[in-house]
């Protein structure tokens, strides 16, 4: 008998962590977190729900399980954040992809080293005890992203991921779904991060409410600023979104300017893409010869670098995902307050890597799963109720840290 336990996640947006478990084997799916730990202890933060309660994964304690391992769906820190406290030696995998990126994140030191990093080919099931796992390469905002299946032998459960269906590879998406319809899968665990809000828009794209950005929409719209503008613009992209990397200087070229990379940015863009940067900031081009042709160039700039900035004559500052993302943040009022003060016009061009309401109710359609579990989301209660509606699926909100498990299907199912 297989049982699932949701170990986080299940009212925020991120941190979503869940567990399958026989009497000798256990995966878990994501190992994130959604809140600070830097004032926590790896005891506390498991006490107060900011870590999973897996204890023996953190701390030197018996683990009942022979077989087991964890699958992280994509790299973003709501995904797998915690990985860096384990103590147990436990074999992670992620798809290709992300595992090259992750090697890459250490290398840079943006990330703190994790062992037993593996990466796992699409569409290859891979066998940990009792469980099979086979992880379905998707889109999101993270191009290494995977949908994930866990077949115990006799029911299968599918995890979503992080997931939208107005990307550039939603083909990817529809393909998973038909192959995870005729599974007749026992739970399908869906985000619902754009139910989170009192209205359907993102929260990435609160300032386009009338038409949300995709990421072929951003492009359009990042050319014609370009086209308007006479000095330097400065971008402020999320950088484990190396597509998008690629897309930025690829529209820089169609407006006739060389695209400035920092750095850590521009190992990310020739690693992970078949782009190779431009300019290096500090090694190939310097901020002096810039300032003399400023119409030329774009400039990516992270915040911590903004005050690199106060000498160039810039026509607008593109805030595209990158950090400090949002309200939230106390840094985001700096950002804005600094480029106020010296009269930078701040632009943002954000497209969300989460899929409208409709779109996840159509992705449910899809896959036609026996019982749906919404997460990823602070109102998972909404999209429970767009689902219940909408849909033949039956709805499970579940608690956390309890046991559930489902009966062996029986010949009538």
């Amino acid at each position: 008998m297989t049982t699932i336990r949701f170990l986080n996640g299940l009212n925020t947006i991120g941190g979503n962590i869940v567990e399958f478990a026989t009497k000798t084997s256990r995966v878990i799916m994501d190992f994130g977190v959604a809140a600070d730990l830097s004032q926590e202890t790896v005891t506390s933060a498991i006490d107060q729900g900011k870590l999973p309660n897996v204890p023996e994964l953190f701390l030197d304690q018996p683990d009942p399980f022979t077989d087991e391992a964890i699958f992280i769906s994509h790299l973003h820190i709501d995904h797998m954040g915690a990985l860096q406290y384990l103590q147990k030696d436990i074999p992670i995998y992620l798809s290709e992809p992300s595992y090259r990126l992750y090697r890459l994140l250490i290398q840079l030191g943006i990330e703190k080293p994790v062992a037993n990093l593996h990466p796992l080919a699409f569409e290859t099931p891979l066998a940990i005890g009792d469980l099979t796992v086979t992880g379905f390469h998707s889109d999101h905002d993270e191009p290494g992203v995977m949908a994930l299946l866990v077949d115990d032998g006799s029911r299968r459960y599918a995890h979503s991921g992080d997931v939208r269906l107005n990307g550039p590879h939603a083909e990817r998406v529809h393909a998973w779904a038909k192959r995870f319809k005729p599974e007749k899968l026992s739970l399908f665990m869906l985000e619902g991060t754009s139910f989170s809000f009192d209205t359907p828009i993102p929260v990435e794209d609160q300032d386009h409410p009338s038409a949300p950005l995709t990421e072929m929409s951003l492009q359009s719209k990042f050319q014609q600023l370009l086209t308007d503008s006479s000095q330097l613009v400065a971008i402020n992209p999320y950088n484990r979104n190396y597509e998008r990397l690629a897309a930025f200087q690829a529209s820089a070229h169609a407006s006739d300017r060389k695209m400035v990379w920092e750095p850590d940015e521009a190992a990310i863009l020739a690693t992970m893409t078949d782009e190779q940067p431009d300019a290096i900031l500090g090694q190939t081009i310097q901020l002096a010869d810039i300032a003399k042709q400023p119409e030329r160039y774009v400039l990516q700039n992270s915040f911590t670098n903004l005050a690199s900035l106060t000498d160039l004559p810039i026509s607008a500052y593109v805030h595209s995902n990158g950090e400090p993302l949002g309200d939230y943040d106390p840094r985001f009022a700096q950002l804005k307050d600094w480029l106020a003060d010296h009269q930078i016009p701040l632009v943002f061009m954000n497209a969300s890597g989460h899929a409208a309401r409709e779109d996840l109710i159509e992705l449910v359609k899809e896959v036609n799963p026996r019982v749906v579990v919404p997460w990823h989301s602070f109102h998972p209660e909404r999209e429970a109720a767009a689902v219940d509606e909408q849909t033949n699926a039956d709805i499970l909100l579940p608690e956390k840290d309890l046991y559930y498990d489902f009966d062996p299907l029986t010949e009538e199912e």
